[in-house]
């Protein structure tokens, strides 16, 4: 039995016992025949939360503000802009994409890493908006709640199973069972369901300034690339997106239908993409060889030099780096890329002068949330007053923006700790913990602090968010809490 087939039989039968300890969003009477808006976001809230403990989420500013910002183009030009979505790119080498109740998108990072232009992203992403805002999902998911529940629980089942081996497996433990999940989710997809979602995304990329043959020429290259043969085993998301010739054939039909007008794609995606690449990279040597054969794509080059100085940084070769950022002509769009790495480089170079490059970084883009973030994890690595404080204060800005993010206030909990503030650090642990849903471990951080020499102020703020929080402590969060505590983990 190969090792992803082993993870997901191990996530399936792991999913009995774990639903004695973990809790999925109580979907009411089986006869309903669409979910609610509140217990879509209830399913959101809670997918996204597991993804966010097991750290399988790209949490790295420049992919994510860019994954973020392609989504919401997309979803202004859509048929429903109200609607609430949330965009995000899982660091996994698989051809896959999907949509989850309530608005949540998620693209791994193998599919980006297959798209030729932003086009053909923003297609698939444009196909899994439109599931969403024609209640597809959540239509089928009332129908089938009593299988989907089982699968969600499973899928929190593995990531904690391979989190306590030990053994590095999460990832794949939580990628297994999410395609499961997808899988399952897509068999009641009709035929009409997914023709509906081709029509209504191409009319959503036209709109949004992009090319509409995107989803078209990106689903042809998927079919030719993986012809069905039984030696080979198809992409993730053909099999979760069965597709045909008639099916891309009606597609290139449609777009027929449109005037023809300029695409208006950003300059940013090559870079994102090498970015990508080698942030996701599991070893560097392929690279190597990549980018040596690549640099000289005339159209591609300064994204290429991009991604190879990205890549000798990361393997500790900053001249070399330095050298390749050297020959990159950025244009004025993506010139911020280039000045964050750069200062990255340097940097890691002279570490004393962190603090004046990052000043001079947040001068040049006073108003940029991914350049207050990459300044301040560069920061919180120092040990002056200044440098912490100056992280303090992009971090408490960037909460200002996004008080709901929880990695905000991971990286606020290790400035204050670095600075010896431990109350500051406790709480903005405490408000990390309840953003994940784990209200107990936020009450007992709280309650632990009460130790402290809290001042009156400090001492009004714990009271008031213990007397929030508590209440919000399930019965089986307590028993699992308690339990870890007894084994020692």
């Amino acid at each position: 039995m190969n090792k992803w087939l082993l993870t997901c039989v191990c996530c399936f039968c792991f999913a009995a016992s774990a639903q004695n300890e973990l809790k999925l969003p109580d979907l009411g009477n089986p006869s309903d025949q669409v979910l609610s808006p509140d217990q879509e976001m209830m399913y959101r809230k809670s997918v996204r939360q597991q993804m966010y403990q097991y750290n399988f989420m790209m949490t790295d500013p420049i992919i994510a503000d860019y994954i973020n910002h392609l989504g919401y183009r997309l979803v202004a030009n859509s048929d429903n802009p109200e609607q609430d979505f949330e965009f995000h790119l899982i660091p996994a080498d698989i051809i896959n994409a999907s949509a989850y109740p309530g608005g949540l998108i998620v693209i791994y990072a193998g599919l980006l890493l297959e798209t030729d232009n932003e086009s053909e992203l923003a297609g698939v992403m444009s196909h899994e908006i439109a599931h969403v805002n024609q209640r597809h999902i959540s239509r089928m998911m009332a129908k089938q709640r009593k299988s989907i529940a089982p699968l969600l629980l499973g899928m929190v089942a593995a990531v904690a199973a391979a989190q306590s081996s030990s053994s590095g497996d999460a990832p794949i433990a939580i990628a297994a069972s999410m395609q499961a999940l997808q899988a399952q989710m897509q068999i009641n997809f009709t035929r009409y369901h997914e023709y509906e979602a081709d029509r209504v995304g191409i009319q959503t990329l036209y709109k949004s300034g992009l090319n509409p043959e995107g989803m078209a020429t990106f689903f042809a290259k998927l079919m030719k690339k993986n012809r069905v043969d039984p030696r080979y085993s198809l992409p993730e998301y053909l099999s979760t997106h069965p597709l045909s010739i008639n099916r891309v054939t009606e597609a290139r039909n449609r777009i027929k239908n449109y005037p023809t007008k300029e695409s208006r794609e950003s300059v940013l995606y090559p870079f994102i993409k090498e970015r990508v690449r080698v942030l996701t990279a599991t070893e560097f040597d392929h690279l190597s060889e990549y980018y040596q054969g690549n640099a000289k794509q005339d159209n591609l080059e300064s994204a290429i030099y991009y991604g190879q100085a990205l890549q000798l940084f990361k393997m500790n070769q900053h001249k070399q780096a330095l050298a390749s950022l050297d020959q990159i002509k950025a244009p004025l769009a993506a010139q911020h890329l280039v000045d964050m790495l750069r200062t990255e480089i340097l940097s890691a170079q002279k570490p004393a002068d962190t603090l004046a490059m990052s000043e001079g970084l947040l001068s040049k883009y006073p108003s940029s949330q991914k350049v207050k973030e990459a300044v301040a994890k560069l920061l919180i690595k120092q040990n002056s007053r200044e440098a912490l404080d100056l992280a303090i204060k992009s971090l408490r800005e960037l909460i200002l923006h996004d008080d709901d993010n929880p990695h905000y206030h991971d990286l606020l909990s290790i400035a204050y700790y670095n600075d010896l503030n431990p109350v500051e650090s406790g709480l903005s642990l405490a408000r990390k913990s309840h953003l994940l849903g784990l209200n107990y471990r936020a009450v007992r951080v709280l309650k632990n602090l009460k130790k402290e020499a809290l001042d009156y102020y400090q001492l009004a703020e714990v009271d008031a968010l213990i007397a929030t929080w508590e209440p919000l402590i399930t019965d089986d969060e307590h028993r699992v809490e308690q339990q870890t505590d007894r084994s020692g983990r």
